[in-house]
């Protein structure tokens, strides 16, 4: 519980009020923040979107002989 206890703590009237502030903050300073709700707690966490993974040109990835023996069997010869 020591972790709960280093996060910002709002009850949700602020947040509500203020929402748009507090979203801000997180995503900049990459730390969470934890909102009381009446039935207990949610948190406000920021979420870094991976890169994206470039696709491979046509004919760059090869199957190897066991592979080609199980094309297209829906694996039924495992």
């Amino acid at each position: 519980m020591l972790w709960i206890a280093l996060m910002k703590m709002l009850t949700v009237s602020k947040a509500k009020a203020t929402f748009s502030g507090i979203a801000r903050n997180v995503v900049r300073s990459k730390k969470p923040v934890i909102v009381r709700v009446p039935n207990g707690f949610i948190q406000i966490a920021p979420y870094e979107l991976p890169e994206e993974v470039a696709a491979f040109p046509a004919g760059s990835l090869e199957l190897l002989p066991r592979e080609l023996d199980l094309h297209n069997t829906f694996g039924e010869s495992l």
